[in-house]
């Protein structure tokens, strides 16, 4: 079955049908003509145009933190997947005294201090239950994101946590060749319970009433491995 046939069923079953129109569909997953070499190359320029540009805020990460102390993880290691120019990275080093590193798939990744060149779909046996913590606000910029939290998953720590931050601009409204992964939020637990059986589980979700830089409410659901 394809995907977006996938897509449809699932949609339905919130009443919902794809129609041409994704932004008005509880999910979406944009095709690429080209595969995924036309994906990456989109990627890669896209990432180069916001270099700069920063999402991840103090507000969501702090937050992040305190649910850490509340639930007894103290991390020795983490990843930052989709980082781009590392500001999530530097910040949770400083604050957690950890050793934390961020990933990309632009080569520009090691302009950054602690942010390796890596496509963030693909498993590293070198990563394998290494992490104690993984955070990301980029899983709308995976062509495969599926797959791409299942490799997540394997890379972390018995005790460890998955942080993903979505929000509202990470739906279908702005998803396309740049984002190719849009979902609701109320959609993202049955996407977690369906793409995560037998390797990880939603085990809370994190409610930010306001992002610090961005004035948008965030949601941070916190998955474990099973």
């Amino acid at each position: 079955m394809g995907l977006r046939k996938s897509l449809d069923r699932l949609a339905r079953k919130f009443g919902y049908a794809l129609v041409k129109a994704h932004h008005l569909d509880p999910l979406y997953q944009h095709q690429y003509k080209g595969g995924y070499e036309e994906y990456r190359k989109i990627q890669i320029r896209h990432n180069k145009r916001k270099l700069e540009n920063v999402w991840a805020d103090e507000t969501t990460l702090s937050r992040i933190v305190d649910h850490m102390k509340e639930i007894g993880l103290a991390p020795q290691s983490g990843v930052c997947h989709g980082a781009r120019n590392g500001y999530e990275v530097q910040w949770f080093r400083d604050h957690l005294g950890a050793d934390v590193i961020g990933t990309d798939i632009s080569e520009t990744a090691t302009q950054f201090p602690n942010m390796v060149v890596w496509d963030f779909h693909e498993e590293n046996p070198e990563w394998e239950g290494k992490f104690d913590f993984i955070y990301t606000n980029s899983l709308d910029q995976a062509m495969e994101p599926d797959r791409a939290l299942a490799a997540w998953a394997r890379q972390l720590s018995p005790a460890g946590r998955i942080y993903i931050e979505h929000t509202m601009a990470h739906s279908t409204a702005g998803a396309g060749e740049m984002d190719p992964f849009g979902a609701h939020p109320m959609v993202m637990p049955y996407l977690f319970f369906t793409w995560g059986r037998g390797k990880y589980r939603l085990s809370d979700i994190i409610e930010i009433p306001s992002k610090g830089n961005k004035k948008i409410p965030a949601w941070v659901f916190v998955l474990e491995r099973e």
